[in-house]
C-alpha cells in the first residue's frame, strides 16, 4: 500500500473512533476497538490500526487492556461523582489527562523545555499532558478543539499559530468552569489564562544592548506582520519604544515585515541595509537572526566588526556553528512551572502571568565601528 494512503487511512481510522466517542456509541466496560477488529472492519494491515490506536492512547483517549482491547477513558476523576469513582474499569490510570494543542512542529520555540519542566513538576501528582499537534489551519484546529471539549476535559493548554483563538469554542469551555492556558500570545480576554514571556521587555533589552554599543542605524526583521503575532507585536513595540527613547528614528525603509525565507532575496535585504549604513540587525527570532548571519557570510559582511546581529528566543539555532547569536532567553523552564501551578492550584479564575526574561550576550554583537 503506497504510504500516502496508509496514512490517509489510520487518520480515518482515527476519526472515524473520535466520532463514535463524541456520539457515546460505546461502553466503559467494553473494548471500544482492537487491532484485528480494525483490521478487519477497514481491509488495513495491522500496521495501519496499531497507529491508529496508539495515535488515541497518546492523545489520552483510550488506554488499552493487553489481551483484550482498547478502552475510552471516564472523565478525569476529579470531575467525577464519588459513587463513581469504583466503577472504573481495571487497569484505569487515576489521575488527570491534560490536552496541550501545539499548532506547528515541535521542535519550534523551545515547546519541548516547557514540557519538560511542567511535566516534571506535575510528577506524582497524577496528571498527565497529552501533546495534540495540529497543523496551522483554522478548520483543522476548530475541529480539534470542538473534539476535545465534546471529550469533557476539564482543562486546556493553547499555543495558537496566529491571532485566532476561537473564541466562541473556549467560550464553551469555561461556561463549564474549565480552565484555558493560552501560551506566548498575550491578549485581554477576560475569561482566558495566559503565561507568555515579557516579549517587550526582551526586545527593549536587546535594543538597549544594540545602543549601548554605539548603533544607531538599527534594522528589524521578520517573517510576519506585528498584526499576525500579537507576540510579534510586542516585539517590535518593545525595539520602536527603546529606539525612540534613546532619541533613534525607526527608519520605515530599515523595518521589513514578511520577508521570505529565500535565501537570495534575504541576502538581497542584507546588502541593500549595508550600503545604507545600516550596522545591526534585530530579528524576530533566532532561526531568522541565523539566516540573516549566513546572510552576512555569503556577502562578506563580518560579524560583529560591520554588521551585529540579535534573535530572541535562545533556541538552537542561536548557537549554530560559528553563529554564537546574541538573543534573549524566555527562561522556558519557569514557564513550565508556571502552567503546572496553575494546573495544581486549583482556582480555576484567569490569571495573566508574564514570566521575565533575560538577554544572552554572544560573538554576534559588538560595538559600532566605521570603516
Amino acid at each position: 500500500m503506497p504510504k500516502d494512503r496508509a496514512k490517509l487511512l489510520y487518520q480515518m481510522i482515527k476519526d472515524d473512533i473520535l466520532a463514535r466517542i463524541e456520539n457515546h456509541q460505546f461502553e466503559y466496560d467494553k473494548p471500544i476497538c482492537t487491532e484485528k477488529s480494525l483490521s478487519e472492519q477497514y481491509g488495513v494491515s495491522r500496521i495501519t490500526s496499531k497507529r491508529a490506536i496508539e495515535d488515541l492512547e497518546q492523545a489520552g483517549i483510550l488506554y488499552r487492556k493487553r489481551g483484550v482491547g482498547s478502552f475510552v477513558r471516564r472523565i478525569p476523576l476529579s470531575a467525577q461523582p464519588e459513587s463513581s469513582v469504583s466503577s472504573l474499569p481495571d487497569g484505569l490510570p487515576p489521575g488527570r489527562t491534560i490536552p496541550v494543542i501545539l499548532p506547528f512542529a515541535v521542535n519550534q520555540g523551545g515547546f519541548f523545555r516547557i514540557v519538560e519542566a511542567a511535566t516534571a513538576r506535575l510528577d506524582g501528582a497524577n496528571v498527565h499532558l497529552a501533546i495534540h499537534i495540529c497543523e496551522p489551519d483554522p478548520d483543522k484546529m476548530r475541529s480539534l478543539l470542538l473534539r476535545l471539549f465534546a471529550q469533557d476535559v476539564d482543562t486546556l493548554i493553547l499555543y495558537p499559530a496566529g491571532n485566532e483563538l476561537h473564541l466562541d469554542v473556549l467560550r464553551r469551555f469555561t461556561e463549564q468552569g474549565k480552565q484555558v492556558i493560552i501560551l506566548d500570545k498575550p491578549h485581554d480576554i477576560p475569561y482566558l489564562s495566559s503565561v507568555v514571556c515579557d516579549n517587550f521587555g526582551g526586545s527593549y533589552q536587546l535594543t538597549r544592548h544594540l545602543v549601548d554599543y554605539g548603533h544607531r542605524r538599527i534594522a528589524y526583521v521578520s517573517r510576519f506582520s506585528p498584526r499576525d503575532m500579537s507576540s510579534l507585536s510586542a516585539r517590535f513595540s518593545g525595539f520602536t519604544k527603546c529606539m525612540n527613547d534613546h532619541g533613534l528614528e525607526v527608519v520605515s525603509e530599515y523595518v521589513k515585515f514578511n520577508v521570505t525565507p529565500n535565501y537570495h532575496m534575504l541576502k538581497h535585504i542584507i546588502n541593500g541595509f549595508f550600503r545604507s549604513g545600516v550596522t545591526a540587525i534585530e530579528c524576530e527570532n533566532d532561526e531568522v537572526a541565523f539566516n540573516v548571519y549566513m546572510c552576512c557570510l555569503g556577502l562578506s559582511i563580518r560579524v560583529p566588526e560591520q554588521m551585529s546581529i540579535t534573535g530572541f528566543d535562545n533556541i538552537e539555532w542561536a548557537v549554530t556553528g560559528s553563529a554564537q547569536i546574541t538573543t534573549i532567553d524566555q527562561n522556558f523552564s519557569v514557564i513550565g512551572e508556571t502552567i503546572a501551578d496553575l494546573i495544581l492550584n486549583g482556582d480555576r479564575r484567569p490569571v495573566i502571568t508574564t514570566v521575565p526574561v533575560s538577554l544572552v550576550p554572544r560573538a554576534s554583537t559588538g560595538p559600532a565601528t566605521a570603516d
